[in-house]
This record gives structure tokens, sequence and C-alpha cells, in this order.
């Protein structure tokens, strides 16, 4: 048998989604969703055509067979397409999206991991405030990182998930340079050009660190589902490329 391919993270390609998230409900609707509700309105339809088509018959009404072809016909057109619609395109919307979202484990492994970050305010920052908030969420994301890496078995992976763990605790001490940058800058010119820069450079840093996290959440998935490290390779790869970059930045 192939070796499967690796699971994407959350919100990527559906189909492939279907590895971890989801079951034959939420499948099949994803994959057939306009086809199922179009099959469902046809036979709907054609049973309430023949229902008319069999009703007792008015003075000057066609032939038996007559009625119940248009009956069939009527029928079909006005259930086919609401149930196509209405229900067909909806409920496979939803069913992609429901594939697209975090599994369980995903969601518990960054949740549990996270539950151990520290939550205290570092020197240079104001408790609640938005350069606190972000340097927080950016400790959340590292934090959750290296305990999802802890969940990999001990391989060329493991070993590569805590090169890209490295980098981001180096970017994670530019990240509170940054923030308590913009707390200095902020406080001399509120709302400047300046504090504007850097709390939308310190932004873009905490979605990757987050970003980040959550990919790994899924490789994680995927490297104790039997995946080996080859599998996995274009994804550590990626993994690498979308952490966050801010020291090149400076």
């Amino acid at each position: 048998m192939a070796p499967r391919g690796p699971v994407p993270p959350p919100g990527g390609d559906w189909r492939r989604r279907m590895a971890v998230r989801g079951g034959k409900v939420s499948h099949t609707l994803a994959s057939h969703g306009l086809l199922v509700f179009l099959l469902a309105g046809v036979v709907l339809g054609l049973v309430v055509g023949v229902s008319i088509g069999l009703a007792p018959p008015d003075p000057g009404d066609p032939e038996l067979g007559v009625r119940l072809i248009a009956g069939a016909i009527v029928g079909m057109i006005f259930c086919a397409v609401p149930s196509v619609l209405f229900l067909g395109l909806p409920a496979q919307t939803l069913a992609r999206s429901y594939l697209r979202s975090a599994s369980p484990e995903e969601r518990e492994a960054m949740s549990r991991a996270a539950a151990r970050a520290p939550d205290y305010v570092p020197d240079g920052l104001r408790h609640g405030s938005r350069w606190a908030r972000a340097y927080s969420g950016s400790v959340g994301s590292v934090t959750a990182f290296h305990g999802i890496v802890r969940t990999v078995p001990d391989g060329p992976a493991r070993e590569w998930l805590q090169e890209i763990g490295k980098r981001l605790d180096t970017e994670l001490a530019e990240a509170l340079r940054l923030a308590r940058l913009g707390e200095t800058v902020e406080a001399g010119a509120p709302g400047g050009d300046a504090a504007r820069d850097v709390g939308a450079r310190l932004e873009v840093a905490r979605t990757a660190f987050h970003d980040t996290t959550e990919h790994a959440a899924s490789i994680a998935l995927d490297l104790r589902a039997d995946s080996g490290f080859d599998d996995v390779r274009a994804q550590l790869d990626q993994l690498a490329a979308q952490a966050p970059h801010l020291r090149r930045e400076t």
C-alpha cells in the first residue's frame, strides 16, 4: 500500500482533511452534497407527481399515462431545483467548512500546551495594553508549539520541529523587544505612524506564531498516524517558511 499523504493544517484542502475529520455523512455531503439532494429531490418529485397523476380525474383530463408523465415532470422540477439550491448547496458548503476546521485532537493538543503558557507581563509592558496582549498571544502559541513537539515520536521529524522551535524562541524574544518599543513609542506619540508600524509588525508576527503552531499540531497528528519523515518533509519545509521572521525585518 502506498504511504498516506500528509494531512494539511486546518483550513487546507478539505478532501485531504477527511483523513482526520468527519465521518461518512460529512464526507458524502462535502463530496457529493449537490448530487445527493438532487436525487432526493427527483425521488420526492416523482412521488408527488405520481400521486397527483393517480388522483381521480376531472372530466376532460388526459389519460392516466399522460397524467403520470406530466405529474412526474412537474414534480421533479418543483422539488429537485429547490432541493439543490436551498438544501444541497448549503449542506455541501457547511460540510466542507467543517472538514477544514481543526479536529478535536488538534484543538486539544493546542489547548493543553497553551495552558502551560506563563501568565505574567514582562517588564516594559503595561498589563492589559495592546502590546502586552499581542506578546502574550505569541507566548501562548510558542508554548503550545513546544508542547506539541513533545508529543512527536523521536526521529528526524521531531528534530526538525525542535530546530523550528529554537527559531520561534528567538523570534519571540524579538517580539518582546517590539512590544516594548511599541509601549515606548505610543507613550511619546499616541496614534503616531511609528506606533502603527510597530503594531502592524507585531500583529503579523502574532498571527504567524499562531498559524505555525496550528500547522505543527496537524503535522504531529499525521506523524502519530504512522506517516514517516518523507511523508511530511514538504510540510516541515512549509512550516519553517511560515514561522515569523522578525529579525530579518529589523
